[in-house]
């Protein structure tokens, strides 16, 4: 079966709008698509299955929810303290000496947004109330 064309898609392949890179960082040393989303790794997935299995959704479900598929911690047991930039989702810690991390990815559902940062740090944010929760997840 010489025509057969095997196709590897993730939920959240189908279900997420997403933008790579997208405070445009040069940190990021010119990375493919492909490699930002190998670089996301699960969290995607988490943030994707979250958003589906919410009921109601928002964004304290969400984190619930994501806290639940990775079942380490997460956003209720280990949060993380910071901002996250309005404009192109920069990520800066409460610690001072610490670099901003540029976002590698921003994943997109309905009226909340996920980013995602290089050692696993995430970042999901309410698109109205912009109220936003980080942690890590790796």
């Amino acid at each position: 079966m010489g025509n057969v064309i095997e196709m590897k898609l993730r939920p959240s392949d189908v279900v997420l709008d997403r933008v790579y890179n997208p405070a445009q960082s040069e940190d990021l040393g010119g990375a493919t698509p492909a490699q930002l989303a190998e670089a996301c790794g699960l969290i995607p997935d988490f943030f994707c299955q979250a958003c589906l299995m919410a009921s109601p959704l928002t964004l304290d479900a969400i984190a619930s929810g994501m806290d639940d598929a990775y079942q380490f911690g997460g956003f209720n047991a280990y949060p993380y303290k910071g901002t996250v930039d309005d404009h192109n989702g920069t990520y800066q810690s409460e610690h001072d000496e610490d670099e901003a991390l540029a976002p590698l990815a921003r994943y997109i559902f309905e009226g909340f947004e996920c980013f995602v940062y290089e050692y696993g740090i995430a970042a999901i944010r309410d698109r109205a109330t912009r109220e936003t929760k980080i942690s890590r997840f790796d």
